[in-house]
């Protein structure tokens, strides 16, 4: 199934966010104040370094030429034979460069050539794997990040780059996130960070033992099942926490994921470091504080949503995917201390886990943020807590993180092992984020639609992924009053009988 929708699909949650906040905020919240004033300057640099990786994307290139086309959304290029892209880089020194690319491959006999002056790479690019399954219009989503055979040698200053492709069969294309250029001097400290990484991160195990969980994307865009919509602010301080903690515990769901905010920052708290940079969208009722405690008494654990670019408040695309953006590196930083710490310091041991959203355009706008600083912050309070970022179909261009974000929305392939092994996750805690909506919130007047997969399907492949250690979130239209319609819940409960015994 396609992962495109009628409702707020990943499409259209896309444009909203990057429509530019300002101008599509919901009743009852003020208009931010001016946000660069409200990000103090660090009293000690937050970005100690420049990131030798150069990464470079359809929207930074110069050129798309031959069969190559920006995707919709100006998120990868579809590469079919005869394809050809151009940028003009800058090296920081003059020598050899490693050549990494992040692409979806669907078949074979694909080549690849990387020019800059008289140097070239040529490499035969192999079939990506992953848990995706094609969709019925020929969508291929198994991306994959792999090194080329080969060298480029640059000199120092600005070089051109062409990326060439050609195929053996005129109708497949090659998806292209990104080429990535990388100093071969910087190879060893870059390995040497990937395996400081990986003894960092938290344990799983209560993760992978709770099984599965639930999501609800409860933001200012749900809706009640009947009658007049509330305001956010009224619907935060009314929603009772106790009913839905046993509706979770009838589920049988080990955790669930909360949205903090989504594609407008609100923040269902009185977080004072969220307020500072969004006047007005913090609410007086600590709804957080009280979900928590109240699934805490029933053994189920917290996980928040949060939507970074939404959080620093990303301005729209420009006609070539560029973000038009607010804050400088070291205030995108500065926000994610300052918000994660009293988050972190407030809920401690209470909040389990964080599920970062839209991080394959945070790192495309902001190449050098100390992801490994961001990760410590999500730890405050809690050294165990779980954090994900999500780079959605992307690989990870991160080794700060302790699980796998997958963001998946039909049910895929089952995973083969507890650590991906294969796919845009490989390397970290097998986890797959599903959705019975075909998007991944009920923003529409009206009943929650049917369950887009049924029972016996969802309860298979639940088991297939606990049988390997995987983990699986199933994301539940919710309406304002906290209630899901009856069809997710009969389905929920048969899933809780099949996998609890009870």
């Amino acid at each position: 199934m396609s992962f495109q929708s009628h409702t707020l699909s990943r499409n259209s949650f896309l444009k909203v966010m990057m429509s530019g906040v300002a101008g599509v905020l919901s009743t009852g919240f003020a208009p931010p104040l001016s946000l660069r004033a409200a990000v103090p300057t660090a009293t000690e640099p937050l970005i100690p370094g420049l990131t030798p990786f150069i990464r470079l994307y359809g929207a930074t290139a110069t050129e798309i030429g031959g069969n190559a086309k920006m995707d919709s959304l100006k998120i990868s290029v579809n590469c079919k034979d005869s394809s050809g892209i151009k940028w003009n880089i800058t090296a920081p020194q003059a020598g050899e460069y490693d050549l990494f690319i992040s692409c979806a491959v669907p078949g074979p006999h694909f080549q690849l050539e990387v020019i800059s002056g008289p140097s070239s790479v040529k490499s035969e690019l192999k079939i990506t794997e992953g848990v995706y399954r094609s969709t019925e219009d020929g969508w291929y989503f198994n991306f994959e990040r792999k090194r080329l055979d080969g060298r480029l040698h640059l000199s120092r200053g600005v070089n051109p780059i062409t990326l060439q492709l050609s195929a053996a069969d005129k109708d497949q294309g090659v998806r292209l996130r990104c080429l990535e250029v990388v100093p071969v001097s910087a190879s060893v400290e870059i390995t040497a960070a990937e395996a400081s990484a990986r003894p960092e991160r938290a344990s799983t195990d209560w993760f992978v033992k709770a099984g599965y969980g639930a999501m609800f994307h409860w933001t200012d865009f749900t809706q009640p099942r009947e009658g007049t919509k509330k305001l956010y602010p009224d619907a935060v301080d009314v929603l009772d926490v106790n009913a839905f903690a046993s509706l979770l515990e009838e589920m049988g769901a080990g955790y669930v994921v909360f949205t903090l905010n989504h594609a407008h920052p609100h923040c269902p708290a009185p977080i004072h470091a969220w307020e500072a940079v969004h006047p007005g969208w913090t609410t007086r009722r600590d709804l957080i504080g009280d979900i928590a405690g109240a699934v805490e008494k029933r053994g189920i654990r917290l996980i928040l949503y949060i939507n970074s670019p939404v959080l620093t408040n990303f301005g729209k695309t420009g006609a070539t995917g560029l973000y038009e953006l607010t804050f400088s590196e070291e205030q995108f930083t500065e926000i994610h201390k300052n918000v994660l710490s009293e988050i972190g310091s407030r809920y401690g041991e209470k909040l389990a886990g964080y599920w970062f959203d839209s991080w394959y355009q945070s790192l495309a706008a902001y190449p050098d943020v100390p992801i490994e600083a961001i990760f410590r912050y999500c730890k405050v309070g809690n050294p165990g807590r779980i954090t994900a970022f999500n780079f959605w179909i992307f690989p990870v261009l991160t080794p700060w993180q302790d699980y796998w974000a997958g963001e998946l929305n039909a049910l895929q392939n089952p995973f083969e092992s507890r650590y991906i092994q294969r796919g845009a996750g490989t390397g970290f805690q097998a986890h797959g984020m599903v959705s019975m909506l075909e998007s991944w919130l009920h923003s529409e007047t009206g009943p929650i639609p049917p369950p887009q997969f049924s029972t016996e399907d969802l309860i298979a492949h639940v088991k297939a992924n606990m049988e390997r250690q995987a983990v699986t979130t199933i994301n539940i239209g919710i309406y304002q009053d906290g209630k899901i319609e009856q069809s997710s819940l009969d389905m929920m409960r048969q899933l809780r009988r099949a996998i609890r015994g009870k």
